[in-house]
């Protein structure tokens, strides 16, 4: 039976540390970064940085836009998951709750609903 709880505690673990590296990459790319700039605020090997990039893509959470360099943008989706994610931890684990962090994402958004009414305008 022992052995059954180490087993799961283990998958525990590695699941944990995988949402944490893409809650990793969402957040360092809330504001928009530069493949490079992302990848080293990250600290992740980049066949590693590579997969959850695609994954993050692939899920609509991160949006890739190719100028002269790649360069990488949390989408309002992957925001909505950041506030979530921020919100459920403090509620699990406790600790000091993040206002300032939730109160920038949630400027974030906004800021982005803005630029969108109004871009039909502009353009």
């Amino acid at each position: 039976m022992k052995h059954d709880n180490l087993h799961s505690g283990g998958n525990h673990t590695k699941n944990r540390r995988e949402l944490d590296n893409m809650i990793k990459i969402l957040r360092a790319a809330s504001k928009g970064a530069k493949k490079t700039e992302l990848n080293h605020r990250c600290n992740l090997a980049p066949p590693i940085f590579g997969k959850y990039v695609s994954a993050l893509t692939e899920l609509d959470l991160l949006e890739v836009k190719n100028a002269e360099e790649v360069y990488y943008k949390t989408t309002d989706k992957g925001l909505e998951l950041l506030h979530i994610y921020h919100k459920l931890r403090w509620l699990l684990w406790g600790g000091t709750f993040d206002f300032m962090l939730i109160g920038l994402l949630g400027r974030l958004k906004m800021d982005r609903q803005e630029r969108g009414k109004y871009k039909a305008y502009i353009s």
